[in-house]
């Protein structure tokens, strides 16, 4: 997405109804004439800026992984039954989403994009990239969906006080800390975060140094073990959900990985994979920067918790 400049250039079409505005995203630009009503959102940053907003969509997806579940962190926003499930958000149902009757779509580019021309038909329909974005698409994300529901002053709010919480975990950033390497353990392998991935670009905003570059244009993508310790971690961050911990305790005992430097230095620190890797959007921000302020993981010290557990 061109960031910034496309941000500014969204701006209340000239000669057009005060309720109007020109919105810019992957596809171009969309002018809606009126404050939409019935939003149907396809995942979880997107979700996530409703939430915050307090603006509640007409329909939602359900984490791709697990078909019909929201988000821990997004439950108490949507419990069951409060708002229509389109099915999950790697393949949502055109059908119950033209049911909706929506005014406004909002799709993520990874996984709606051949999708894009029949989800424009049933409702002007916005493609950001959030899937496989930064850390400042959400946040440029957020500002605009604000834009989009008339609460723009509110959501200023919300960004300084995300800004005062980034600068918290900032000032635990220090550079002996070393080289940082984010990654997801599961059962099909450890597929690390990029420096332009969501997590992976969130370090760099804080001060650290993340090695793992883009691979074939990917943000995420499978290492071995090996592949791992050529990135040679001085930090190394491993995020897996809890029915994963056999998985993990493999990990913890391949003699690869006690090669690593994080690992001979005890700075291998584990995260829960769906409140860090999902946890797209300013309230997943929060819950992030203050795992990362209490664990100090990005201070250089030795993890509180013993990773060979």
């Amino acid at each position: 997405m061109r960031r910034a400049a496309l941000l500014t250039a969204a701006l209340w079409g000239a000669g057009a109804s005060a309720q109007s505005v020109t919105v810019p995203h992957l596809m171009g630009q969309t002018t809606l004439a009126h404050v939409p009503k019935r939003i149907v959102v396809l995942e979880f940053s997107f979700m996530d800026a409703l939430a915050k907003l307090g603006v509640r969509p007409v329909g939602i997806a359900a984490d791709g992984d697990k078909a019909d579940v929201v988000l821990p962190h997004l439950k108490k926003y949507y419990p069951a039954g409060s708002v229509t499930l389109v099915g999950n958000r790697h393949a949502p149902s055109l059908e119950k989403i033209l049911a909706l009757k929506p005014d406004l779509i909002i799709a993520d580019e990874n996984d709606h994009k051949t999708l894009y021309p029949q989800l424009q038909k049933i409702a002007p329909t916005l493609l950001f990239r959030s899937y496989r974005g930064s850390y400042q698409d959400q946040i440029e994300q957020f500002s605009l969906i604000s834009r989009l529901v008339r609460k723009e002053a509110l959501g200023r709010t919300f960004l300084a006080r995300h800004t005062a919480l980034l600068s918290r975990a900032r000032a635990t950033s220090r550079p002996a800390a070393g080289r940082v390497v984010v990654g997801v353990l599961a059962p099909t392998g450890f597929f690390v975060h990029s420096d332009q991935s969501y997590v992976g670009s969130l370090l760099e905003v804080l001060g650290r140094t993340n090695p793992s570059l883009n691979r074939d244009g990917q943000t995420q993508y499978a290492v071995s073990m090996e592949g791992l310790l050529a990135l040679n971690p001085d930090t190394l961050i491993v995020l897996y959900n809890p029915e994963d911990e056999a998985v993990y305790r493999k990990f913890a005992a391949d003699p690869v990985v006690k090669r690593l430097p994080a690992a001979r230095a005890n700075r291998i620190h584990t995260f829960n994979r769906d409140d860090w890797a999902k946890g797209r959007g300013i309230i997943g921000l929060e819950g992030i920067l203050n795992d990362m302020v209490a664990s100090r993981v990005l201070s250089g010290e030795p993890s509180r918790v013993p990773w060979t557990r």
